[in-house]
């Protein structure tokens, strides 16, 4: 039991400022937008109206905060010969033994597609499809698996991470 507690490497990402803060003040500017024009407008007797509005609002607030709460508290953990990675978008559940290549790499240009701009399923065009959970756009680590899928991830010590997941160690 105590060795597979020693086998346990968690990694936590250097957060961006740019990109957290981003998702904050979006937050506290819709906020502010929707009270403002909750109070500014007459929708009073329009029952089904106030109730889209207040619906839409809920929504988009309610997704920018579960947002905002897997950006800050994403980790990478290499565990029992795997490589976990949750986000409220994607989620990286990775054997070692089928990783074939990991390098580090900057963040490429790439095309977002989801709910989220640090994860999901991104379209990079010199790799195609790949699943990602990013934190930051400078420190990037590409995985590419024997079956040749794609992962980026941005841990916070990239060469070290890059060592703990070479193939054949």
């Amino acid at each position: 039991m105590e060795n597979k507690i020693l086998m346990k490497k968690i990694n936590k990402p250097k957060i961006s400022r740019w990109i957290g803060g981003s998702y904050i003040i979006l937050t506290i500017f819709i906020s502010i937008l929707c009270i403002a024009m909750m109070f500014g407008t007459d929708i009073s007797s329009h029952l089904y109206l106030q109730i889209f509005f207040f619906s839409m609002i809920t929504f988009i607030l309610l997704l920018l905060g579960i947002t905002i709460y897997g950006f800050y508290k994403t980790v990478y953990v290499i565990q029992d010969g795997f490589l976990y990675s949750w986000s409220p978008f994607a989620t990286i559940k990775l054997k070692i033994n089928d990783i074939k290549k990991v390098e580090r790499t900057l963040v490429p240009f790439h095309f977002r597609f989801g709910a989220s701009l640090y994860s999901g399923r991104f379209y990079i065009p010199s790799l195609g499809w790949t699943k990602a959970i990013i934190t930051n756009l400078s420190d990037g680590v590409l995985i590419t698996t024997k079956d040749k899928k794609h992962y980026l991830v941005t841990p916070s010590n990239p060469d070290r991470f890059v060592k703990l997941l070479e193939p054949n160690k």
